[in-house]
């Protein structure tokens, strides 16, 4: 499923779209990582912008306990927000999961955890993480993130 109402809206015309959709989400891979662009890299790097998690049509019983975005350069990762619901969400024929994240990074030409930044340049890429739980559970994703260099 596509999504509609994009987290682009929320950008600037000069923001970057990269999408993962469709993606299969199960309770048997839990924690989940879906990667944003599914493969590559994203070109030229970004450092600010929001990203969109979006977790419905359940086809066996599955709740989102937990979900994380992560901002990666190759080397380093750094995590940028998590989404902590106080009850477990449980994705229905009727009731789905849409949750925005937004971002900000730090760079320099060293980077990672010492210096607390990401290497000059920003992410190059983004991970959801997806924790679940339920008895063989599965739904469908659709992750983005529309950000700036």
């Amino acid at each position: 499923m596509a999504i509609v109402n994009s987290v682009a809206t929320y950008q600037p015309d000069s923001a970057q779209l990269i999408q993962n959709l469709a993606v299969a989400i199960t309770f048997a891979a839990s924690p989940q990582t879906v990667l944003v662009p599914s493969s590559g890299s994203i070109s030229p790097p970004v450092v600010r912008g929001k990203g969109r998690a979006k977790i419905y049509n359940q086809t066996v019983a599955i709740n989102v306990t937990n979900i994380s975005l992560q901002g990666k350069d190759g080397t380093n990762t750094v995590n940028l927000d998590v989404y902590n619901p106080p009850a477990v969400i449980a994705i229905t024929a009727t009731a789905y999961l849409d949750v925005m994240f937004q971002f900000i990074l730090d760079t320099t030409t060293a980077g990672g955890g010492a210096s607390g930044s990401l290497i000059f340049g920003g992410a190059t890429s983004f991970a959801y993480v997806v924790i679940t739980t339920g008895a063989g559970g599965t739904a469908s994703g659709d992750f983005e993130i529309a950000a700036q260099p």
